[in-house]
């Protein structure tokens, strides 16, 4: 390393306190993800899941505020998965967001979970409203940008309503139609969707 190097680096600012150790929020969100599964949204908290990563509990609550939060976190991540899109045009796009949509609410963490989030989305409007924002507003954004979106009064009401739709009907046939859950009918939702458009 150079000294112009040396330098270069001992002035850039460091933020106060320890830096952030990424592995915490990875045995974290594998032990949320896991207690999920064992004992289910009723049977998990916040200082159970630090006891078994091995974190304070002081550690978690600086990255999650609460359980929803955590879970929230831990079944989607920190920010939407947009890379399913790359290159979509509007008939692919209608097509990964149901795809995905069902993919995700078939998992057996996010069946565990949807019963106790549902509940604590209900009672935290905040929390709510950033899930809806963080998580629809990007791929609302990019159905709205694409060149066919001129044909449509309002792109941005259109791609939530997609959303929207695609969302309810993966959680009601994980939740209730369970048998009728089939490739089938996902084609036949996204033919439906896209013939509206």
């Amino acid at each position: 390393m150079s000294t112009s190097d040396t330098e270069a680096t001992a002035d850039e600012p460091r933020p106060p306190g320890r830096p952030r150790d990424g592995s915490i929020d990875d045995r974290i969100v594998a032990v949320t993800r896991e207690m999920l599964l064992d004992v289910g949204w009723e049977g998990l908290s916040l200082r159970a899941v630090a006891a078994k990563a091995g974190v304070g509990r002081a550690s978690l609550r600086r990255r999650w505020r609460t359980k929803a939060e955590l879970v929230l976190h831990a079944i989607l991540g920190p920010e939407p998965d947009m890379s399913r899109f790359d290159g979509s045009d509007r008939v692919q796009w209608i097509t990964e967001t149901v795809n995905g949509s069902h993919e995700l609410f078939a998992t057996p963490e996010v069946r565990a979970a949807v019963p106790g989030l549902l509940q604590a989305l209900r009672e935290n409007d905040d929390l709510r409203r950033r899930l809806w924002s963080d998580f629809s507003g990007p791929p609302a954004s990019l159905f709205a940008a694409d060149p066919e979106s001129t044909k449509s009064a309002d792109p941005d009401i259109d791609a939530r309503a997609i959303l929207a739709l695609a969302a309810g009907s993966a959680l009601f046939l994980s939740a209730v139609a369970t048998d009728d859950d089939s490739d089938v009918l996902r084609r036949r939702i996204v033919e439906i969707l896209t013939a509206a458009l």
